[in-house]
């Protein structure tokens, strides 16, 4: 008697299966479900990448990321870390000479060089990349003086002096907010600057300086440099790497708000060197990002301005980035920050990486969209 019951029962499931949680857009994902640490980095005859390969330097408390090409590479930020125990300007100029020595054939060039933001953990290297090497195109947010256009942040000179430079040469690019439009983003021959044959990257910007305070912030918010960072899509094949600068919360949600799902991406550089404000569950949902990789300093170098003064990574942003990764890595023993100058140890299982832990981390994408990590300790 109850037959007819259930047979109906089952028509209405099958015609509404359960909604997922959060809405994917149509894009390749990674074929592998996880991912395996090669230690020791891609040495001196390591052939150019089939697709791309990603390098976040280790240059201790900053960013500094090489996006490899088979015919070009572009650098995001500069570094970092200035102590008694470590010279970042010398790391990422021996990496940089290295990294060149083994691609004669890009003559020492660099396609784009972008400064998502004028603080000093980005730009310190500045001026020494413009130096020993060539740069094509120069992109920034274009207020080394900040919103009020008075006042030079932390690495503003620095920025400043590579705009006035690069602009003589017709060679600067600087992206506003208000050019990025909502759910496409701003791209040009300047921010894009690199195609390979088939192998045809799109880079795209998602974020800029604010000339005003559109986004309804409060002033605080709107007069922290962090919050103007560019944001920028590196997609090669349907494979998306994005990097957000040191966005931090309210900005985050203003650019979730303004571009949700475009974003979603395989690789995520985990915002403002894993802080607590530098990334959010909403914009882990909305990444459904397969690996993760944070670039900071060493929490070993117990002196100021280094991970162990700041407290980087947070216990609580690696919490909310491990739950939200797609991949696995083997487990790893870490130090995370309750606080300033406060650890305590932490396994990682999920695919998300460190420069303060494992040096600098090499991401490769295959012709076939397979990722694969290798760390240098």
């Amino acid at each position: 008697m109850f037959r007819p019951l259930f047979v109906l029962l089952l028509l209405v499931l099958t015609a509404c299966p359960p909604r997922a949680r959060y809405r994917v857009p149509a894009r390749m994902r990674p074929v592998s479900s996880a991912t395996k640490a090669n230690i020791g980095l891609p040495g001196a005859d390591a052939k150019p990448p089939e697709a791309l390969r990603m390098h976040v330097i280790d240059i201790g408390q900053g960013a500094a990321t090489l996006f490899e090409f088979p015919c070009a590479a572009v650098l995001v930020d500069t570094g970092g870390e200035s102590t008694a125990d470590f010279d970042s300007i010398r790391k990422l100029k021996e990496y940089l000479e290295t990294f060149f020595a083994r691609r004669a054939d890009l003559n020492r060039t660099l396609a784009a060089v972008f400064i998502t933001h004028p603080h000093i953990d980005h730009t310190r290297g500045l001026p020494l990349v413009m130096k020993d090497f060539t740069v094509s195109q120069l992109i920034t947010n274009g207020q080394a003086r900040g919103v009020d256009g008075l006042v030079l942040e932390s690495g503003g000179e620095t920025q400043e002096l590579a705009e006035q430079a690069m602009k003589k040469k017709g060679a600067l690019r600087t992206v506003a907010r208000a050019e990025v439009e909502a759910g496409k983003g701003v791209t040009d021959a300047q921010i894009d600057p690199v195609s390979c044959g088939e192998v045809d990257p799109v880079i795209t910007v998602f974020w800029g300086g604010l000339k005003q305070n559109t986004e309804g912030w409060e002033n605080k918010v709107f007069s922290n440099a962090n919050n103007h960072s560019l944001v920028i899509k590196v997609d090669v094949g349907g494979h998306p790497v994005l990097v957000t600068g040191d966005l931090e919360t309210e900005a985050i949600h203003s650019l979730l708000a303004a571009h949700g799902t475009i974003l979603n991406s395989d690789v995520f550089i985990v915002g403002h060197h894993g802080s607590a404000n530098g990334t959010t569950m909403g914009l882990m949902k909305t990444l459904t990002p397969c690996m993760a990789v944070l670039s900071m300093g060493s929490m070993t170098r117990e002196e100021d301005w280094t991970a162990w003064a700041y407290g980087h990574p947070r216990k609580t942003a690696v919490q909310t980035v491990t739950a939200g990764l797609g991949c696995s890595r083997p487990p790893r023993d870490v130090q995370v920050a309750l606080g300033q100058r406060r650890f305590e140890g932490y396994t990682v299982q999920t695919a998300l990486y460190g420069t303060g832990w494992e040096g600098t981390i090499v991401l490769e994408e295959s012709a076939h969209g397979t990722w694969k990590a290798f760390t240098e300790r």
